[in-house]
This record gives structure tokens, sequence and C-alpha cells, in this order.
């Protein structure tokens, strides 16, 4: 899965726009059942954040 998730990354950061911000976070001591909340959780304060500073 990981292998997989980098693969993706390396495809998206490729082709993103001038003005698009690409992040990966590995979250290496969840599992499946609360990655995505963490991932989700994480992705709105970095969006959110940057109207802060």
């Amino acid at each position: 899965m990981e292998r997989t998730a980098n693969v993706l990354y390396e495809k998206l950061n490729i082709k993103k726009n001038g003005n698009t911000k690409l992040l990966y976070q590995f979250f290496e001591k969840q599992n499946h059942g609360d990655t995505l909340h963490l991932a989700i959780y994480d992705a709105f304060e970095k969006i959110f954040k940057k109207g802060k500073e």
C-alpha cells in the first residue's frame, strides 16, 4: 500500500499546476480504521491554517 501511494504521489507531483500544493504523509502507527479520519483532519488543518499565517 505504501509503495502504491508513493507511485501515485510521484505521478500527481509531475502533473500539478503552479498553484497546487501536494503533500504526502505516511501514518506508520495507524491502521485502516483510523488513518482515513486522521488524514482528513490533518488535511483540513493544513488547508485552513494557511489563512491564519
